[in-house]
Order: C-alpha cells, then structure tokens, then sequence
C-alpha cells in the first residue's frame, strides 16, 4: 500500500507524532498530522480535502499503527476498544467500565442515557475532533459504548460543536 504512494511506514508515525493518541489533548492550532498532510498535499493549506483516497490510506495506516495501545482510558468510566479515523469520520467502540452505570440506567430511560452520553461527546468536542480536517470539513464521530445490559451508538457532527 504504501509503496505505491513512496510512504516510509515508520517515518510516517514519527512524523505524525500518533495523533489519534491525543484524544484528551486540546487543539488550538493545526496538529502535527494537519501539517504533515498539508505537507503530503493531502489537504489544502486550508484544511480542505485534496485527496481522498489516499488520505483514507494514510488514516487506515495510522489506525492500524494505534491500534497497537489500545485499550485507552478516557476518563473513569468509560474505556476505548477500537479507534479508526477515515476522511469523514472517526469510528470509536468501546464499553462502559463503572460498576455503578447499570443501577443508574436502571433509573433512567434509554432516550436519557443517549442524551446524556451524547451532551458529554459534545463537552469533549475539541478532543474528539481534534485535527483540523475534522473541524473544517463535514465530519461526524460515531461511538459505540456497550455497558452490562446495553449498547449505545451516539453520532454527533462537528457543526454540532463549538470550537
């Protein structure tokens, strides 16, 4: 895959710096993944897409590289499984770790978990959508949490966020 587009696998991460490892990290500027596709002529110097095919090669090689240290913690309830970022989404899976959610959906209506799991997402906009391409084109995060009893998909769409 990479040899027919002279990508150095390794020098590639490097150069990356494994963004998807900076989930909990806040973005004011272009991460180092933006520059490097700007750089690969991948996106534009705006952030725009400029080739999507192989920026969709370029992601499924980095979330194949990360793939590597997961599970992650990303807070103290909930865990992530698997991660890939492809050009218009980013797809997380991962389960619900605290011994005390199941009593509390017990409490509460599906409809309310949902709403409540997907106005956290959205708290954590900046971390979710952390490199620009993700911000400035249409772009949409789907998780999927599974708890003891239940599994929910939450999607939002960056222009859901505030930046």
């Amino acid at each position: 895959m990479f040899i027919r587009m002279k990508f150095n696998k390794s020098k590639l991460i490097n150069h990356c710096v494994l963004p998807i490892l900076c989930l909990l990290s806040s973005s004011i500027h272009a991460t180092a993944l933006d520059q490097y596709l700007i750089e690969k002529k991948l996106l534009n110097n705006d952030y725009t897409i400029a080739k999507t095919s192989e920026l969709k090669e370029l992601l499924a090689a980095l979330s194949d590289e990360d793939s590597r240290i997961l599970p992650l913690q990303i807070d103290q309830t909930t865990l992530i499984e698997q991660m890939r970022m492809y050009p218009d989404h980013l797809q997380l899976q991962g389960i619900i770790t605290s011994a005390d959610f199941t009593q509390f959906a017990a409490s509460q209506s599906k409809e309310k978990i949902h709403q409540l799991l997907t106005d956290g997402m959205l708290e954590n906009c900046k971390q979710i959508f952390e490199n620009e391409f993700q911000r400035v084109n249409p772009y949409k995060a789907k998780l999927t949490l599974s708890s003891d009893k239940n599994i929910y998909h939450i999607e939002i769409i960056n222009s859901q966020c505030k930046f």
